[in-house]
């Protein structure tokens, strides 16, 4: 990876995500910088993105992990792996939840997860209403100075438990 990079995934659902590959190009076009963008774009039919460098409809475990790790910005659904990930990594993520009014998913479980979550600072979660929040938030944290953190919290963990198994 030679210049900024953003890393986009979908996550390995097998529900269509066309409204969150939308949101991310109109961000991207959005910003004067080009990144290298590397989709995971899983069982959503793939789009160009601006600056696309790869995309692959899976990154193996380690490519992923890579990505996480190494790109400078994480476009991402709300699924726990993903934003463990991120956060794991201290890269600063954009978080567009899957909901069920779009037949994203069966249920608005996303949706909860991500307004615990966007409590975070690293963390933005966006929709139709407040594409323009995206330009503050890569002005304020793309220089943002990462570092590996440990995420054995289990305050969150009961959290999000009670989120994920609430009837």
């Amino acid at each position: 990876m030679g210049k900024r990079s953003i890393y986009v995934t979908t996550g390995t659902c097998h529900f269509e995500f066309s409204r969150m590959l939308n949101l991310v190009e109109s961000c991207l076009k959005s910003v004067s910088e080009v990144f290298d963008v590397y989709l995971q774009y899983g069982n959503t039919n793939p789009i160009e993105l601006t600056g696309n460098r790869e995309k692959r409809d899976f990154y193996s475990r380690d490519q992923s992990e890579s990505l996480y790790k190494n790109c400078d910005i994480v476009f991402s659904h709300c699924g726990i792996g993903s934003i463990f990930n991120s956060l794991k990594y201290n890269t600063p993520t954009v978080i567009i939840p899957r909901l069920k009014k779009f037949d994203e998913f069966s249920d608005d479980h996303q949706l909860q997860i991500a307004e615990e979550i966007k409590l975070n600072p690293l963390v933005l979660m966006l929709n139709e209403e407040n594409p323009q929040l995206f330009l503050d938030f890569i002005t304020k944290y793309l220089n943002h100075k990462k570092v590996e953190v440990d995420l054995i919290n289990y305050n969150l963990a009961s959290k999000l438990k009670s989120i994920i198994l609430e009837d």
